[in-house]
Order: C-alpha cells, then structure tokens, then sequence
C-alpha cells in the first residue's frame, strides 16, 4: 500500500498537482490517502503529552491518537506532498509528524540506544513546491530525510521541488513541467 500524506490542502495547490501526477502510476486501489486539512491533529500540549507518554511507557497503543501511527508503518511506501512554508513544513504536517513518530509504533530504541524501525516502507517521496527559490540550506526537506532514515529506517528518500514557480520572470507552468518530467524518468 502506498501512503499518500497530503499536505497540500489549499484550492488549486500546486504541490498537490505534482503529487497527483507522480501517483498516477499507481494503481487508485493500492493508495491509502491522509488529508491532513481535514485532520484534527493539534500539537502535544501539556495534557495531551501526558497521556501520550503514559501509553508509550506502557506500550498501549489503542488510543485514537495512534490510529496514523499504525497507518505509517503498514505502508510499503510514504508519499508526502506539502508546500514549502516559512522554511520548512505547514504546522499541520509537523503535528502530523509529531504523532506518527511514536516509539513502539513505527521505531523502537535498541538496548545500547540506537533506533530501529518498526515501518515496513523502503522508499519516502517528498513532493514540494515554493513560490520562491529553495535555500541550498532546505530545512523543509532535511527534516523530513532526517526522521525518514533516523526513525523510519527508510533509506530511498526522493525528493521533487518546483521552486521559483511565484517570481513574475519565471514560467510557472514550464517549471511544473519539468519536475514532472523529472518523475517521469526515475
């Protein structure tokens, strides 16, 4: 199953228009979507961490809160879609993150404190686009290579950009193209 994270949740995105593209060699039956726009997800606070560790410690994961934690690591490959925001990723895939990242879920800790996974994914798909030009620097991206390898143990991490596609001078359409030309020939 392929795990579609859709972070692109704004009329007309362009993020979701690669992403869609990129799924189009994919069977519709063997896509699983989370539309994270229609999530109810909120940050751990205070209360909420609570009751998150007290399940963790407990290795108790039948809250609803775990549901898109279990999700993740059953899929065989992770698509994420989200427009480059502020540096790095919207709030709501964060909190998404933030709650799929679950110890006894989809990693564990080894005896001698190094992570494993739990995640059967091989392959992550980053899909993004910025109406501005991408720094070399992309926390965005990093971020999510980062818990990708780390947590996930998921070593084939691509990554699509169409950046620059907001600046008056650059043909928008032409650079959308060209990323999907670039999907194309992977």
């Amino acid at each position: 199953m392929v795990l579609f994270v859709n972070g692109a949740f704004r009329e007309g995105s362009r993020t979701l228009r690669l992403a869609k593209h990129y799924l189009s060699g994919y069977n519709k039956e063997d896509i699983e979507v989370v539309e994270i726009g229609d999530l109810n997800i909120k940050p751990l606070n205070r209360q909420s961490l609570i009751k998150y560790n007290k399940a963790v410690s407990n290795a108790e994961y039948s809250d609803k809160m775990f549901d898109i934690a279990k999700q993740f690591a059953r899929a065989d490959e992770i698509v994420i879609a989200a427009p480059f925001w502020n540096f790095s990723i919207p709030a709501a895939l964060h909190d998404y993150i933030e709650l799929v990242c679950t110890q006894g879920v989809n990693f564990d800790v080894s005896e001698n404190g190094s992570y494993y996974t739990l995640c059967k994914a091989k392959k992550l798909v980053y899909i993004t686009t910025a109406g501005c030009y991408i720094p070399e620097n992309d926390h965005a991206f990093g971020y999510i290579k980062d818990i990708a390898k780390i947590f996930w143990g998921i070593d084939d991490v691509k990554y699509y950009k169409a950046d620059g596609i907001d600046i008056w001078e650059n043909d928008t359409e032409a650079i959308l193209r060209k990323t999907e030309n670039e999907m194309d020939n992977e």
